[in-house]
């Protein structure tokens, strides 16, 4: 996973679904970045950033280390690094993370869980 002071890189994902795309699985895994502008049913493990593009849509668990919700993802996220959710993100599931970033407008239904520092222990946020 990524080191703690690495940035989220969302610009260049080697992995992309497309907007008129269905895929339905058990699991993705990736070691690198994934974007997913059409649907996606399923789990997902990357070990990059993830960006769910608006129009995109995720149904499942997810696990990576940069998040960038600006569709609908209902499961739960966990993030080992930060987690952006920008004005068009609907998130229906609970979020565990070290960081979040919420533009005005986002939708969470769920709860927020934050890693403080190099602190291992959960601090619960509801937002």
């Amino acid at each position: 996973m990524a080191k703690p002071t690495e940035k989220p890189s969302y610009d260049k994902p080697l992995t992309l679904i497309g907007e008129d795309t269905i895929i339905e699985t058990s699991k993705l895994k990736s070691k690198s970045s994934v974007q997913i502008a059409g649907k996606f049913i399923g789990d997902i493990e990357v070990d990059a950033s993830l960006v769910i593009g608006q129009g995109g849509k995720v149904e499942g668990n997810v696990l990576a280390s940069f998040i960038l919700v600006a569709g609908e993802v209902v499961g739960n996220l966990e993030v080992t690094q930060q987690i952006h959710l920008t004005k068009t993100a609907k998130v229906v599931g609970n979020i565990n993370c070290q960081s979040i970033v919420i533009d005005e407008g986002a939708s969470l239904e769920g709860q927020c869980m934050m890693k403080q520092g190099s602190n291992d222990k959960l601090k619960n946020k509801t937002v």
